[in-house]
């Protein structure tokens, strides 16, 4: 679903399955003393996969997964899904949106620039809000461990992003709905931008 392209046909089994792998990403979690606690998002991999409308979707079935599994409460679901589902979704969109209008269309910027540093950055804004909504409820603030931690999350679930995207670029390059292979893969010469 790069920009102006019609979007491609999702299938339900990578539907269901990116919302169990969310819910399980969402289960899998630490907690700093003094903050909230940490786990991989797996929404911007699902943005890439699957499009912003049935990432969307992805994430209301990873929360509730994670609910269901008891790792957070039904109470708490609104807002997990709000904070680490919409939002990094939302954040990863806009960015891809960004880079595909600003920059030319190569397959290095499209796995670097709109894939790695875009997850990175969506997971920081989801880090970043989630801390925010934690201080003001919790009426302090959270160490500097904290952010330290978030920012080795973020590079690593970047780089496992990154790593996967790549691989479904090469070789199945039809399971991505933001991967345009005739803008990215297409013959050298001129291109014409999106």
């Amino acid at each position: 679903m790069s920009v102006g392209l019609p979007p491609k046909s999702v299938s339900p089994h990578a539907l269901g399955a990116v919302a169990v792998l969310i819910g399980l990403a969402w289960t899998l979690r630490t907690t700093l003393v003094g903050g909230p606690p940490l786990h991989w998002l797996v929404t911007p991999l699902a943005l890439y996969v699957l499009g912003p409308r049935w990432a969307a979707v992805a994430a209301l079935g990873g929360a509730g997964f994670a609910a269901a599994a008891g790792t957070i409460t039904w109470s708490a679901m609104p807002m997990a899904l709000l904070i680490d589902g919409w939002l990094p979704i939302a954040v990863a969109w806009g960015w891809l949106r960004l880079v595909e209008k600003r920059l030319p269309p190569h397959l290095f910027i499209y796995l670097f620039i709109a894939v790695f540093a875009g997850t990175l950055v969506a997971t920081l804004a989801g880090g970043a809000a989630q801390r925010l909504l934690f201080s003001l409820g919790a009426g302090r603030e959270t160490g500097v461990d904290w952010w330290i931690a978030l920012l080795i999350l973020a590079d690593g679930e970047a780089v496992t992003t990154g790593i996967v995207v790549t691989g479904l670029a090469v070789y199945r390059p039809q399971w991505l709905q933001t991967f345009d292979a005739d803008r990215y893969l297409g013959p050298p010469g001129p291109r014409r931008r999106g």
